[in-house]
């Protein structure tokens, strides 16, 4: 079984609203994800002597993203149904597919005109990162904008189904690479939250097995803050 599961059909919930020292995040949720997080929540809600913490928790979005979430900087984590507030907007799972399809250079000689728009409206380069690119938020809000690759993506594959995961402190992770001339690592002590393109990872991914545990690692190309 996958960590993560890409559906074309999901009952809509509504938001998850992440609180950090940067500000507040809000993401649209389906039901699944409300109970996937809902599970990892109650495992850290215990105050026995030996209970075990853990460092990250994770969550599926309706817009394209797989969210891993550093609880030593998440100040807060609401769940609100669609009912009571109106979730962020999203596009069609097929709008992520084909953009990604254009990127690779596989998109259908007509594209869907939700595409075009979108791609009219935000212009190729931030459409293209939507799809394509991690978002990397550090402790003080700076982010980084890491390429998904194979490697990457072996990674995040590598997270055990439906569990709460661990990093070791000081954990250093290549983000950047230029061979002999340039490496650069982050510590993920430092970074608060990363948002993972999820049909980019779902098309790197698929061909692979069963999941073993996480080895934390990130992207090696970056774009800052652009």
């Amino acid at each position: 079984m996958r960590p993560f599961t890409a559906c074309d059909i999901e009952t809509r919930y509504g938001t998850l609203s992440l609180r950090t020292a940067p500000g507040i995040r809000r993401y649209p949720i389906a039901e699944s994800a409300r109970l996937s997080l809902l599970t990892q929540l109650q495992d850290l809600n215990s105050f026995r002597e030996h209970h075990r913490s853990h460092g990250w928790i994770y969550c599926s979005t309706l817009d394209n993203k797989l969210i891993l979430i550093n609880l030593r900087y998440a100040k807060s984590i609401e769940l609100i149904g669609d009912d009571v507030e109106a979730m962020p907007a999203y596009y069609p799972a097929e709008v992520y597919r084909t953009l990604y399809d254009l990127e690779i250079g596989e998109a259908p000689e007509n594209l869907s005109e939700d595409c075009e728009a979108i791609i009219a409206d935000m212009g190729a380069d931030k459409a293209m990162r939507m799809v394509s690119f991690v978002r990397v938020t550090y402790d003080q809000g700076e982010d980084e904008w890491n390429f998904l690759d194979e490697v990457t993506a072996s990674i995040f594959f590598g997270m055990k189904a439906a569990a709460i995961f661990q990093v070791p402190p000081h954990t250093f992770t290549e983000i950047e690479s230029e061979g002999y001339y340039r490496a650069r690592y982050a510590n993920l002590d430092h970074v608060a939250v990363m948002e993972i393109p999820s049909e980019r990872y779902h098309r790197l991914t698929r061909t692979r097995g069963t999941a073993t545990h996480f080895k934390p690692a990130l992207g090696s190309r970056d774009t800052r803050n652009q």
